[in-house]
């Protein structure tokens, strides 16, 4: 997964050189969960007219993209921007977990689409109300129109279908129905913060010495990077856990192999970290 990188966008070969060398342990089990991942749903027989097999399987092959995704932006020192990542690994675990424990919210789960295009029509409606009428609208505030009243029978659709009215299911939602939400306390709110530049994440960007500032940081980080990675690791593996549960496969020999090198690196820098305090 990590070979000799050619960097002309930022210019940070030499210093991803230096964290492959730093961190090859940890980036040599993301890469190998990542192929093993990618080959395990190769090799599934998945039905196209199954969306209970078909969705959870596609949320699992996000979530070994996003890993990929976050790996890279870490290697080459965006850890901030690596964070931030992490947090659709949370998110695709939690609604993973929760429909091969609950595959009755499939519908919820769909439907939520709805909602939110319903919801991102009306905002912009509701923005361009204060237009002057020469100010050009494409699309058209009539084709907006348009398009809610369609969500919103698809909607009342739902409700005549599902007896109740679609439900807007926060990520912690899904992540304690499917038992998850355990993985996920603390590094949901800060990959939370990351992503959405809360000025909290942006204290990593200042150089100080005591009280003051000499400067601002420019250029890679690599701060936590192997507890970036591992805790990563292990969103993958659970939800490659649940996956195989929940079609009644078994998982190959490669990722149980994996998971105790995972393991025992784990607990050894846990171990180390112990020590340095």
């Amino acid at each position: 997964m990590f070979g000799q990188c050619l960097d002309p966008i930022n210019g940070r070969g030499p210093y991803i050189e230096k964290m492959l060398g730093r961190h090859a342990e940890s980036l040599e089990i993301t890469g190998s969960l990542a192929t093993a991942g990618e080959l395990f749903v190769a090799k599934l027989e998945i039905s196209a007219d199954d969306p209970h097999q078909l969705i959870p399987t596609c949320l699992l092959i996000r979530q070994v993209s996003g890993l990929r995704a976050l790996a890279l932006l870490a290697v080459n020192g965006f850890y901030t921007e690596a964070l931030g990542h992490q947090r659709s690994l949370m998110e695709a675990l939690a609604r993973l977990s929760a429909l091969v424990a609950r595959p009755e919210l499939l519908q919820d789960y769909l439907i939520q689409d709805v909602l939110n295009r319903k919801k991102m029509l009306g905002d912009i409606l509701s923005f361009r109300q204060d237009w002057p009428a020469e100010m050009i609208r494409e699309p058209s505030d009539e084709v907006l129109q348009q398009q809610i009243t369609e969500a919103m029978q698809r909607l009342t659709d739902f409700k005549a279908h599902q007896g109740r009215a679609a439900r807007d299911i926060k990520t912690f939602d899904w992540a304690q129905t499917g038992g998850v939400d355990h993985l996920m306390y603390g590094r949901f709110v800060m990959a939370s913060e990351a992503l959405h530049f809360s000025p909290k994440s942006l204290k990593g960007l200042l150089v100080t010495d005591g009280d003051v500032l000499e400067s601002i940081r420019i250029g890679p980080e690599d701060t936590d990077f192997d507890h970036l990675l591992m805790t990563s690791c292990r969103y993958v593996f659970v939800g490659l856990q649940r996956l195989a549960s929940h079609l009644d496969v078994g998982l190959p020999d490669e990722v149980e192999q994996l998971y105790q090198r995972f393991n025992a690196l784990d607990e050894r820098m846990a171990d180390e970290a112990l020590r340095e305090e």
